[in-house]
């Protein structure tokens, strides 16, 4: 399987995730985004640049509690985190969230 990113096709596995991260950027995430149903706004890309960078630095997934924490502390949601995580990408962290952010498919952790 394959997405079209202007001229260029990327490949996916079955599910749509991206078989190498490496060649993710934003125009990357629009688009996986678009086939989601999630319009990206500056929130979501607060969320997928938290993610990337970890990504960048450990070369794996982050932990979805970590994502839940960040939304707490630096967007501001508290206790509200995870609820937000779910309004922000209704399909959950490893359906959606990893997906939109360019990761292969996580492991069966913690899915927040």
């Amino acid at each position: 399987m394959s997405i079209q990113v202007n001229s260029l096709r990327i490949e996916t596995d079955e599910e749509g995730y991206l078989v190498d991260p490496e060649l993710w950027d934003d125009e990357v995430a629009e688009t996986i985004a678009e086939r989601e149903g999630v319009v990206l706004t500056d929130e979501h890309h607060k969320v997928l640049e938290f993610i990337r960078d970890h990504y960048e630095r450990e070369h794996v997934a982050i932990d979805a509690r970590f994502v839940i924490k960040y939304i707490a502390e630096e967007l501001g949601y508290g206790n509200r985190a995870r609820q937000r995580l779910y309004e922000l990408f209704p399909y959950g962290y490893m359906q959606q969230v990893c997906k939109i952010a360019g990761m292969r498919r996580p492991r069966a952790w913690s899915t927040g």
